[in-house]
């Protein structure tokens, strides 16, 4: 009997981590998509609503629509700014841009610079399972006016 309740234990607290575990990559990761889907949702807004305007009007209101989006300057990284391409012609609009977004779910390697490339055999204990709980994102939003 003992013996039984032992080992329901240990599949009660192997079910528990691991749903918990679940729950923290889930709590990572959807506001990386909740931002990619606001900037898409932002662009296609741009593409339809101000496409007889030139780019530098459609540069000024971006912005202001991703602020409308609760969208904050630090939930997408420098690089979506940097990497924003709009070509407008008077009646057309296309807008773009990509950017990389890395997760780290049990925080970034040790050993190494985790922002370098770095080779996986360099890595000792427990930065190999934080590189294999590396998550890497890339994202292209992109519109068009229809």
């Amino acid at each position: 009997m003992k013996n039984e309740q032992g080992f329901s234990m240990i599949k009660l607290l192997f079910w528990g981590a691991l749903i918990s575990f679940g729950v923290m990559a889930g709590y990572k990761i959807i506001p990386v998509y909740n931002a990619q889907w606001k900037i898409q949702d932002a662009f296609e807004a741009l593409t339809r609503n101000m496409a007889d305007k030139d780019e530098t009007r459609i540069r000024r209101r971006l912005p202001d629509l991703l602020k409308m989006k609760y969208l904050a300057r630090g939930d997408v990284p420098q690089e979506f700014y940097d990497n924003i391409v709009i070509n407008a012609d008077g009646g057309q609009v296309e807008i773009s841009s990509e950017y990389h977004v890395t997760l780290w779910l049990i925080g970034p390697v040790e050993g190494v610079d985790p922002d370098s490339e770095y080779d996986e055999s360099d890595l000792e204990g427990m930065d190999k399972i934080r590189h294999k709980l590396r998550r890497d994102f890339d994202f292209e939003p992109y519109a068009k006016t229809p």
